[in-house]
């Protein structure tokens, strides 16, 4: 239980994550590369392990087809123009049923062209993303949920040592990241309280 009791410590900010990771690994990289390693593992996070739904409303303006994506493409969960559910479809395929496509602009663009005005007519429904944190949001707290800011730790040591190419270090870190995704699973096996989180050590 030792490991899943990390877990439930108090929020960090951005400043503390940074401080724990030097204290566990000594290391002179400048603070926007280990932020930049943090991000990767709290988006990588949210893409695999923290699907958070969320929706986007728009109005619906006369022969406009593109409205501006709130996401990536991929985090594209569904879209409803005036209630009815729209299929993803290729624009240069081209199709005989209403469908919603990406334009090279990464705009979302529904066809056919509205013919009209309609408030509130387009939903996008997508995964939420995590705020892409800089050096100057040393005082705020990451996005991911504070019971988890451990694996921001550890995430961020994996690459920080695969950097300076100390594989002994970078197995030791990664083993600490996947003991408290197990340790998690393993609590929350039957009636889990988050999404069971993957084990994606060594994706990046």
């Amino acid at each position: 239980m030792g490991l899943f009791c990390l877990l439930r410590g108090e929020t960090m900010t951005l400043q503390e994550i940074l401080d724990e990771i030097k204290e566990k690994y000594s290391h002179d990289l400048p603070n926007n590369s280990v932020i930049r390693k943090i991000n990767i593992v709290q988006q990588e996070l949210f893409r695999t392990t923290f699907r958070i739904n969320t929706m986007m409303g728009y109005d619906i303006l006369k022969d406009v087809f593109a409205y501006p994506l709130p996401c990536a493409r991929s985090n594209v969960i569904d879209v409803l123009v005036n209630d009815q559910e729209y299929i993803y479809q290729d624009v240069k395929k081209g199709a005989n049923v209403p469908f919603y496509y990406f334009t090279d602009g990464d705009d979302l663009g529904i066809y056919p062209t509205p013919s009209e005005d309609s408030t509130g007519g387009l939903v996008v429904f997508y995964n939420r993303e995590p705020r892409k944190l800089t050096t100057s949001d040393l005082a705020l707290e990451p996005d991911l949920d504070a019971d988890f800011h451990t694996l921001l730790i550890y995430g961020a040591l994996v690459q920080i040592c695969e950097s300076f190419n100390d594989i002994a270090m970078v197995n030791n870190f990664a083993a600490r990241y996947n003991g408290i995704i197990d340790e998690f699973n393993k609590v929350n096996d039957e009636t889990p309280d988050y999404p069971v989180i993957e084990d994606v050590m060594g994706v990046w």
